[in-house]
């Protein structure tokens, strides 16, 4: 991204809006897969402790993806030569 303000608005609000939704839905399904097994627990139970722990890893990427693609560097396209140029003669 060129303005590093917007760059920093976009990280900030999807922190906001995934990361921390994220960090709770992992904290849910910690709870409910250290609750411990019980005989007469149902299998949806389960089975809702595994989604929110996939889903809770998943929103917590989404701010960190969005971090190193809008914050990184792009120094390595001004310092390439251009295609129709020719290439210097070495000193």
């Amino acid at each position: 991204m060129e303005n590093k303000t917007l760059a920093i608005a976009l990280t900030v609000a999807t922190i906001l809006l995934c990361g921390i939704p994220g960090l709770m839905s992992l904290c849910i399904s910690v709870l409910v897969v250290v609750d411990g097994p019980f005989p007469d627990r149902p299998e949806s139970e389960w089975l809702l402790g595994f989604i929110l722990l996939c889903s809770g890893i998943f929103f917590i990427a989404i701010p960190v993806v969005v971090g190193i693609l809008s914050l990184r560097r792009k120094t390595a396209e001004k310092t390439r030569l251009p295609q129709n140029e020719p290439i210097p003669p070495p000193n």
